[in-house]
């Protein structure tokens, strides 16, 4: 009893419909020979923590579950985040509904877990189970299908997902049966945990926005493995975000953005040595899709942002009253099609198959790229050399007077050359690291001004070329500020591409 199962999970979650629910078992893919038969039965999962969340905020969680007349208890330790989670799980069978915290103190985690507090049930999840063992090319995968509510401080939600757990044999099959199962029937990616969204139920808050998390690289670590890690961080970042973003949450369109720009930074990386066919219809994807988010972000900043810095806050003043509504509406418009693109087959589509592509190369390398065998720490100059020759090149337009549009493939590339920098930060000395993002920062900075003043001008310009005329002195209004912001801009901007150029090349 005192010797716990210590798996790595890894655990690929999908959003159901009731018609998914319906056709998932008429598939063939859930019947013998392929699967195993269903077996059903009543799962009802309470989770523990401190009356101040101390397990949540370490990135664990305690539950005890009872299945039948079975009892188990498990910890769970938050772990690399992407379509599907890898995290580490410890469990013992335990005769009572409360947790034995002796036993999870004997756990890889144990020595994270608050010494001799209170716990309290937290959150309550009851759903009818219906499990199958799948074997899809040489793997085993089980398939749980969950069905029933999520319960939290007195508020109830429904849950219907299927869970596809790997239990023998490598992840690139996981995502290529979601695909499958995503072409009969439309999924959804989730990668937030019940208990989470339990939390989120209790305290009655929305989808919260998050950052990018580091992705921490061991220079020994070959690039096919480092493509995966780059790749998976960069979904996990744009899956928590969808959420938000599509609730309309400026943050939440804001990261999701940039977890855009950090996928197609990660592609533009290892371009030269990536299968081109397969990089490009991804590329090409996420560059359509970072237009729909970077309309949304436009109208949002122009009109958080933009709008009361020029006109001040909302005070009745007559320009701004002109230009405000006007401009709310366009947001709102640009936030349904955000959330609408979001929540397409397409975008599942694109994330499982960008998962499914990566992991692919575990098993056939050519089908990922050529070249990829090597270290990291080999080829990471050579890639990150080549995303400064384009910055060098196109610091060529950088004269005296240039226009915005003469600017932007300049700060196009500065921010891929950022993103290229921080995800191989870890092999390189952090001071040398930090001396030169902090350089790159300092032109963006300047350029982003620039574009800034350009878009908000842009933007203002369509609003009134609708027929709306009376828009012609907040127009002008805008215009004249992005002209001022520019010229205080440029004269640093000169000054500023002078230090970088100076500036050590830490990976040479």
């Amino acid at each position: 009893m005192d010797t716990p199962r210590q798996p790595t999970e890894t655990e690929l979650k999908l959003v159901l419909t009731p018609a998914a629910e319906r056709l998932l078992p008429e598939l063939e893919n859930f019947k013998p020979p392929r699967a195993s038969s269903p077996k059903s039965q009543r799962v009802v999962t309470t989770y523990f923590d401190t009356s101040n969340r101390d397990l949540a905020r370490r990135g664990l969680s305690l539950r005890v579950r009872r299945a039948g007349e079975r009892r188990t208890q498990a910890v769970k330790a938050s772990g690399d985040g992407g379509a599907a989670l890898a995290r580490g799980e410890w469990e013992w069978p335990i005769s009572k509904e409360e947790p034995d915290l002796t036993l999870a103190a004997r756990s890889p985690v144990g020595n994270q877990l608050p010494p001799d507090v209170a716990l309290e049930p937290v959150v309550v999840t009851d759903v009818v189970r219906t499990t199958r063992m799948l074997r899809v090319d040489r793997t085993k995968i089980e398939a749980a299908i969950d069905s029933g509510s999520i319960s939290a401080g007195g508020a109830t939600r429904a849950v219907h997902e299927l869970e596809l757990e790997l239990r023998e044999g490598l992840p690139g099959a996981l995502y290529r049966l979601a695909l499958t199962l995503h072409a009969a029937t439309p999924l959804e990616v989730e990668v937030e945990s019940k208990l989470a969204r339990g939390l989120r139920l209790n305290r009655g808050e929305p989808p919260r926005p998050q950052k990018a998390s580091a992705s921490d690289l061991d220079a020994g670590v070959r690039a096919d493995d480092s493509v995966r890690k780059m790749v998976g961080n960069a979904l996990g970042h744009l899956l928590a975000n969808r959420p938000a973003a599509m609730a309309g949450d400026a943050e939440g369109v804001h990261q999701t953005r940039v977890a855009i720009r950090r996928l197609r930074s990660a592609l533009k990386l290892f371009e030269t040595r990536l299968e081109p066919h397969a990089a490009a219809l991804f590329q090409n994807e996420l560059k359509r899709l970072g237009r729909v988010i970077g309309e949304a972000r436009d109208w949002d900043v122009f009109c958080d942002q933009v709008l009361p810095e020029t006109f001040g806050q909302r005070d009745g003043s007559d320009f701004g009253e002109l230009i405000r509504n006007m401009a709310e509406a366009r947001r709102r418009a640009a936030d349904s099609v955000c959330a609408r693109e979001l929540g397409a087959a397409s975008f599942t589509a694109l994330v499982l198959g960008l998962a499914a592509w990566t992991e692919t190369g575990r098993e056939r390398p050519r089908a990922l790229g050529k070249g990829l065998n090597k270290r990291l720490d080999k080829v990471a100059p050579r890639l990150l050399g080549r995303l400064a020759q384009t910055v060098e090149k196109r610091g060529r337009r950088l004269r005296p007077g240039a226009a915005p549009p003469e600017l932007h493939p300049l700060r196009k590339a500065l921010k891929k050359l950022r993103y290229g920098v921080e995800f191989l930060a870890s092999l390189y000395p952090p001071k040398a690291v930090k001396r030169f993002i902090k350089r790159l920062k300092n032109l963006q900075k300047r350029l982003g001004v620039i574009n800034d003043g350009a878009t908000a001008t842009r933007l203002a310009e369509r609003l009134a070329g609708t027929g709306h005329f009376e828009l012609g002195p907040p127009v002008g209004a805008l215009a004249m500020n992005g002209e001022q912001a520019y010229r205080k801009a440029a004269r640093k901007l000169a000054r500023e591409w002078s230090a970088f150029q100076t500036q050590e090349r830490f990976w040479e």
